[in-house]
């Protein structure tokens, strides 16, 4: 019997007919794959964050109810839409929801910051603004 060699490709698959099987079109600047999981990672930027939180304070003036633990998968489809259109980068849904979850523990950090004597906001840069005696404070905690 003749002996047949086998290709060490992989094999070619067909791209699954869901929004994230456009992958391709994602801006190698702002995402990376993780060799061990292949699970496609995106880098946001503050552009993209925009975008994605328009898009879904739009959906709320809209009438648009949230769900009980968040935003509907309508309105997730809308803003990734929008990050897509807007800044050219193809997020999944899973991508807006873990970004949704850093930008919440950001809020709540930067909102114990301000319930601190000596630290507030300044509106024209939007940063947080501390004398020294309360940052001595908050390093000595």
């Amino acid at each position: 019997m003749a002996h047949q060699q086998q290709s060490s490709a992989a094999p070619i698959r067909a791209p699954r007919s869901t929004y994230a099987s456009y992958t391709e079109y994602i801006d190698t600047n702002n995402s990376q794959v993780d060799p061990n999981t292949k699970i496609q990672q995106v880098r946001w930027n503050d552009e993209m964050d925009g975008f994605m939180i328009t898009a879904l304070v739009n959906q709320v003036l809209a009438g648009h109810k949230r769900s009980d633990n968040g935003f509907t998968s309508f309105q997730v489809s809308k803003a990734i839409e929008s990050v897509t259109k807007g800044c050219g980068v193809v997020v999944s849904e899973k991508n807006v929801r873990a970004r949704l979850k850093t930008l919440k523990k950001k809020y709540a950090e930067v909102n114990q910051l301000l319930s601190i004597s000596g630290f507030g906001w300044e509106y024209e840069t939007g940063r947080i603004t501390a004398d020294s005696l309360a940052w001595d404070d908050l390093v000595k905690v």
